[in-house]
């Protein structure tokens, strides 16, 4: 939530009994294709998101959060949707979501054991 707060977007599921543990939709802005998103993060920064399907092709990216994964591997994710986004014209603030997910796992990160 707070990345999304820090791009100003949303996610697909509209409410919370929807979300999910392991996958992230986010909607990208009436008049943009998510498609262009997904193929230039993978171009350009070697970052695989997920595509919509059926309803929301080319209205969402995916990113998943599952498997042997922590919270500076999925920063990584978080900064190449962040650098796909503004390739694509997309307007977010430069870092926004980036700053939001560190600020937010510095006060709610578990220590390593």
């Amino acid at each position: 939530a707070a990345v999304l707060e820090g791009w100003k977007l949303k996610l697909c599921a509209q409410d919370a009994q929807w979300y999910s543990n392991t996958v992230s939709a986010i909607l990208v802005p009436e008049g943009f294709d998510a498609a262009k998103v997904i193929s230039n993060a993978f171009a350009r920064y070697n970052l695989s998101l997920g595509a919509g399907l059926s309803k929301v092709a080319g209205k969402v990216f995916r990113i998943g959060h599952v498997g042997d994964l922590n919270c500076l591997s999925l920063m990584s994710a978080i900064a190449g949707a962040e650098m796909s986004m503004l390739d694509n014209g997309i307007n977010v603030t430069p870092g926004s979501g980036v700053a939001a997910a560190s600020t937010y796992w510095r006060t709610h990160a578990q220590q390593a054991k």
